[in-house]
């Protein structure tokens, strides 16, 4: 797959924003692909507590959100919906793969992905949280060019209903 097709596939995803070191990351992405946990490109999502969780196993002893140090349930899942990998390419797989994921299992959330890594491309992170019109963003959605140490892209799951 060269870049221009890699970028056209993430372009593909509908309702994502990137910020301009993203963009240059995408352009200039090398042919390599990261061995990692399968668990992790086809996730068993939980509901906890009206979130929507992959690992819910720091939750199994506590009943609610009031009972956890998180300040909302976007920044319990941002926190918790997150995982650090080497590869760029390896997170866009990931991410789309997610992406596909929670549509099916949750047609009626809505979701917002971030996929982020360093100018350089190294430090990806990929993370995912609900959208909820009543707690604060977890990512200034339309600031992304004031991430100035990242490189960002974001896909946002929104229903037509809105």
């Amino acid at each position: 797959m060269n870049t221009g097709t890699l970028y056209e596939t993430v372009r593909k995803q509908g309702n994502m924003k990137t910020n301009k070191a993203m963009r240059n990351l995408l352009n200039e992405l090398a042919q390599s692909i990261e061995s990692i946990n399968s668990n992790l490109f086809n996730p068993t999502f939980r509901e906890w507590d009206n979130c929507i969780i992959i690992d819910a196993s720091s939750l199994k002893e506590i009943d609610s959100i009031e009972e956890t140090l998180y300040q909302d349930r976007t920044h319990l899942e941002a926190s918790i919906n997150h995982y650090h990998i080497k590869d760029l390419r390896t997170g866009i797989k990931l991410i789309s793969n997610w992406k596909e994921s929670l549509k099916l299992n949750y047609p009626k959330n809505e979701f917002i992905l971030i996929l982020s890594s360093t100018i350089e491309g190294e430090d990806v992170v990929i993370r995912f949280y609900q959208f909820r019109d009543h707690e604060l963003e977890w990512i200034k959605l339309n600031d992304l060019e004031g991430y100035k140490d990242e490189a960002i892209l974001v896909i946002e799951i929104l229903n037509a209903v809105r």
